[in-house]
């Protein structure tokens, strides 16, 4: 089954960083401020959501390859925004580019790739 994806689905979510969020939480670092890997996570998250509607029932899309930039910190309490746009199709592979800002400043940025994949078969 081919699955065609519209180029240049947008998509924006506003997140409140909380404690847990933060590098000395997860274990990437030892500072209360939004970890990395929460940043990663935020944009994988907008990025499925966006093309969920054009997704076949039985159908869902997994992170596959991820290249981002973590530009400044985020504290506790500060609201952030992520925004994604899909770029590119290659077959069941997906592009996403991804940016995060907090305060009128860019706090990351990036690509986010995804692929498409049939539920019952995946991790079988």
């Amino acid at each position: 089954m081919e699955i065609i994806i519209p180029i240049n689905i947008k998509s924006h979510q506003e997140y409140v960083v909380k404690p847990q969020d933060t590098a000395l939480n997860i274990g990437s670092g030892d500072v209360e401020v939004l970890a990395t890997p929460k940043l990663l996570a935020l944009m994988e998250e907008v990025s499925s959501k966006s093309i969920k509607p054009y997704l076949p029932d039985g159908y869902t899309s997994v992170g596959v390859e991820m290249n981002i930039k973590h530009l400044k910190s985020s504290k506790v309490g500060e609201k952030i925004t992520i925004d994604t746009t899909f770029i590119k199709q290659d077959g069941r592979k997906l592009f996403f580019f991804c940016e995060a800002f907090a305060n009128g400043e860019k706090i990351g940025e990036g690509e986010c790739n995804r692929f498409i994949v049939n539920k019952e078969k995946f991790g079988k």
